[in-house]
């Protein structure tokens, strides 16, 4: 919407990017998908299993937790972002260790499969049957998780996106434990040409940001084109399901004002608060998509991650 639009004005440390970079910069298109040998952190627990799928393909879980508490704890399932084609158990390592470290929840990040090799829908399947798996005995007993004390599941861009979909889909088949906490991060919930009708005049920004550093139409569109996903399809697209009551107790989001998936995640956060779901949410105005990733050094990149943890902190009370 036209009253959105301010959030749009650069932040005073993105002024003249890219020339002037604010320090500790990571290079935008520096994504990878490496899988680096784990380095240890005194106070946690760090290791990986391996959760077979559907097709029996051992998906890869990377499991932190804190390494003096033998109790059972709740489950934070994170996803990375990376426009469903790159990033990986590394994007977001150093976010997952602090959740890990200052709140008592065992993170665990789930290396999906990527596009282009691995088109729509099998990310997004490795991940719901992941999820399916942690909420099993099984999968409580391996992980020492108990979901009465929390099932959160989030994650950034295409992870949010996939947390959107499945947090849906595992309410309409009744997945038990129910998810009780849901983390959308610089999330996408809308293919840019299915935008519905009625919402037209509420998704402006990504017809209108078009100078981000990150994301701009024409990268949706690109890595959209990778991922092969139908624009209808409402796994892609969770903004068309008919309803989004008892996708969990609660909801969490981190939204970037210079960004064009903006407006998407705002009308989100506002649908889930129509439907009685209590949500909390931060706007941070003038900076672009998942620019924590880029510029953890940031003041405001450390300020938003003092957020995550007080929004973790409240899905678990």
């Amino acid at each position: 919407m036209a009253e959105y639009r301010h959030y749009a004005t650069p932040h005073h440390e993105w002024v003249d990017f890219p020339n002037n970079l604010p320090p500790g910069t990571k290079p935008i298109l520096g994504m990878t998908r490496d899988h680096d040998p784990i380095i240890p952190q005194e106070g946690l627990n760090i290791y990986e299993i391996y959760v077979p799928v559907r097709d029996n393909t051992p998906i890869t879980l990377r499991i932190y937790r804190q390494a003096a508490n033998h109790h059972t704890l709740p489950l934070f399932l994170y996803m990375h972002g990376g426009g469903y084609v790159t990033g990986g158990l590394e994007t977001d390592d150093a976010t997952c260790r602090v959740l890990a470290l200052e709140i008592p929840v065992v993170v665990a990040s789930v290396e999906y499969r990527l596009a282009p090799e691995h088109k729509f829908p099998v990310g997004f399947e490795d991940t719901f049957d992941v999820v399916r798996w942690a909420a099993s005995s099984e999968g409580q007993r391996k992980l020492n998780t108990d979901l009465s004390k929390g099932f959160i599941l989030g994650g950034t861009s295409a992870g949010a996106n996939f947390t959107a979909g499945i947090s849906h889909l595992a309410c309409d088949e009744g997945l038990s434990p129910r998810i009780t906490g849901v983390v959308f991060l610089a999330g996408s919930f809308c293919h840019p040409d299915m935008r519905p009708k009625k919402y037209l005049d509420r998704i402006l920004s990504v017809d209108e940001i078009n100078d981000a550093p990150g994301l701009t139409r024409k990268s949706i569109d690109y890595f959209a084109e990778l991922y092969g996903a139908p624009p209808t399809d409402k796994r892609l697209s969770p903004l068309l399901f008919d309803s989004h009551a008892g996708i969990a107790k609660k909801a969490y989001f981190a939204i970037c004002g210079w960004d064009p998936r903006r407006d998407e995640a705002i009308l989100l956060d506002q649908l889930l608060q129509e439907v009685g779901l209590p949500t909390k949410s931060h706007i941070y105005s003038g900076l672009p998509h998942g620019f924590w990733t880029t510029c953890p050094d940031l003041p405001v990149s450390k300020k938003w991650l003092q957020d995550l943890l007080r929004g973790v902190h409240w899905l678990l009370e």
